[in-house]
């Protein structure tokens, strides 16, 4: 590829089309700068001499020829043979006035501006990342190149941010980079390999130079760390040495060894999948490479140079000379003047880290508070709103006042059941804040401590669980025998039993009942008394017996004792009474 100097030897020019019209002579141009960058929507500014004092007018500006939404077009080259370097939309001027000058600027973006406009919330279901991002960008009308992803998401969700912003965030997480060229985005991973558009050469080219070779920002190895609850153990995946543009004669691993950087190590508490690990490390470590060298060559006008291609260098130091990773183009034009300058190399944070890119907590209504803080019941009835609150105290607001009206946390709440635990006055609780809004105070938890002392003490095989009430009463689980234990401290109680095989019933009166493998056994104390409005029906498979210490008394309308055998009645004494007839009656009737 031939250099600047040699390609471009006519009168520089440069045309503008707004609407598809040209602009021609009908306005005084200061100057033209179209930017276009990588990871970052196009850009041009058109400054025009513009402004009367004497008549108190700026024609430009009062015309409709730059009101914004109209379409721009923007061309250089030589000797008016042009190609267009810019096609956007206007979408803002400004006039501004120094001393003896007065200035219109207009301000164009390309459409794809659009996406970075709005916030959006949107739950994306079973899509995998490139599916998604074109089906985002399809909404605008854009032209599109997306690379295909293999991991299918069960949800990918968008929150709070723009789509531009969200696009971005994914082709990151992917090893991917985002360039925007005239109303067209390609989403695809760095094209480091082939022939450069342009060759660059010092003492022949070059108007500016810069490059900086910095070994700090390099690292040995990225690695990223994900908890699964499956197995509750870290699934760990590494990202492999990337390819990279042949630039500079000392590699960026060899350059980690400078810092003696270690394996870079990012955790996170989600359940990843592997493959999205291996992509993140991937494109981490790639990152790094890529902002190996960083700077910016200018030379005379020339639209060879696009985002994404390569730039050799040439007639530098070794350490620099090769193949640039071109991400950054501005084409300005002024005083008769085009200068193109390329940028090469990546800046060393990525996306995610160069800027907030989530909304403004609390939604920017106020000041934020952020992480979980301390708070001790003051109230837990008479909610003035009716929303069951709790009032607390939050020492770190005021130590003294109304405090907060929080809500509090359950395991089930619904309408007229669920869990049921309310803490007492002056429990210490802990608290978060919805949205990080101070106004909005949730109880997520109670905490024990030296003035709370649990009901039991904890000890290392925690074998032991409880609820206990404010009044002894207590559930308690004793996990290793397999006892559930319910109790008041008037003496009450129920005991299952899984080790004893057992259940049982006892009361403060010394009366209980036990279902065991044995049988079942009322003791009483005192009575035992069985009381029926109904039949009562005693039904034994063996041997009956009732006895008694003392009398033994049936009472009865009619008494019937019926044997399908033998009838024995034996006594030291007997006596059988009737106040009416006594019918005795049988095969055969013996009387001593």
């Amino acid at each position: 590829m031939a250099s600047p100097i040699k390609s471009n030897m006519g009168v520089p020019s440069f045309s503008v089309l707004v609407n598809g019209t040209e602009m021609g002579v009908k306005y005084a141009v200061k100057s033209v700068i179209v930017t276009k960058e990588i990871n970052k929507v196009s850009k041009a500014k058109l400054v025009l001499f513009d402004g009367n004092p004497a008549d108190q007018v700026f024609e430009a500006s009062a015309s409709a020829d730059f009101d914004p939404n109209k379409s721009i077009t923007i061309k250089m080259g030589y000797d008016q043979i042009e190609e267009q370097v810019f096609s956007g939309i206007i979408t803002a001027q400004s006039l501004k006035v120094r001393f003896k000058s007065s200035e219109l600027i207009v301000s164009c973006m390309d459409k794809s501006s659009q996406m970075a406009t709005t916030r959006k919330t949107t739950n994306f279901v079973k899509k995998k990342d490139s599916d998604v991002i074109s089906e985002i960008i399809g909404v605008y009308g854009l032209t599109k190149t997306v690379s295909a992803t293999n991991f299918e998401h069960p949800n990918l969700v968008q929150y709070n941010c723009s789509d531009w912003d969200f696009i971005l965030a994914r082709a990151d997480a992917n090893a991917m980079v985002v360039i925007n060229e005239d109303a067209k985005l390609t989403i695809a991973e760095p094209v480091v390999s082939g022939s450069a558009v342009l060759d660059v050469n010092f003492g022949i080219d070059i108007l500016d130079f810069s490059a900086d070779m910095d070994a700090l920002n390099q690292l040995d190895s990225v690695e990223f760390q994900s908890w699964h609850s499956e197995n509750l153990d870290l699934v760990m995946s590494s990202g492999t040495e990337p390819s990279v543009n042949a630039q500079g004669d000392i590699t960026g691993k060899k350059l980690s060894e400078v810092g003696k950087s270690p394996k870079l190590t990012l955790n996170t508490s989600t359940p990843e999948d592997s493959s999205l690990l291996k992509s993140w490390a991937k494109s981490h470590l790639q990152h790094a490479r890529l902002s190996k060298i960083r700077g910016f060559a200018s030379f005379v006008g020339n639209s060879a140079p696009i985002v994404g291609k390569l730039l050799n260098l040439e007639g530098f130091s070794p350490h620099f000379n090769g193949l640039a990773y071109i991400t950054k183009v501005v084409h300005t034009f002024e005083a008769g003047f085009w200068k193109t300058e390329t940028g090469f190399g990546l800046q060393p944070k990525t996306f995610s880290d160069e800027g907030k890119i989530e909304g403004p907590s609390a939604l920017g209504l106020l000041p934020t508070i952020s992480g979980i803080h301390i708070g001790k019941v003051k109230k837990i009835d008479t909610d003035p709103a009716g929303e069951y609150r709790v009032q607390v105290d939050v020492p770190f607001i005021e130590t003294a006042g109304e405090g907060l009206w929080a809500r509090l946390s359950h395991p089930h709440a619904s309408t007229d059941y669920g869990y049921y635990f309310y803490p007492d006055v002056g429990d210490e609780v802990i608290l978060s804040f919805v949205n990080n809004d101070p106004r909005f105070a949730v109880i997520i938890g109670s905490l024990y401590g030296k003035k709370n002392k649990p009901p039991f003490t904890p000890e290392n095989t925690n074998k032991d669980k409880a609820i206990v009430t404010k009044n002894k009463l207590k559930l308690t689980f004793e996990d290793v025998k397999k006892i559930i234990t319910i109790e008041t401290p008037g003496g009450q109680k129920v005991t299952l039993d899984d080790e004893g095989k057992s259940l049982k019933l006892e009361d403060q009166n010394n009366n209980s009942v036990l279902l065991d493998d044995k049988g079942i056994t009322f003791d009483s104390g005192k009575d035992l008394i069985l009381k029926s409005s109904g039949k009562i029906t005693l039904t034994s498979g063996a041997v009956t017996e009732i006895k008694s210490g003392a009398d033994l008394k049936v009472q009865g309308t009619n008494i019937s004792l019926k044997a399908s055998a033998k009838v024995g009645l034996e006594g030291a004494t007997a006596e059988v009474k009737s106040s009416g007839n006594v019918d005795v009656k049988g095969g055969m009737i013996n009387l001593n």
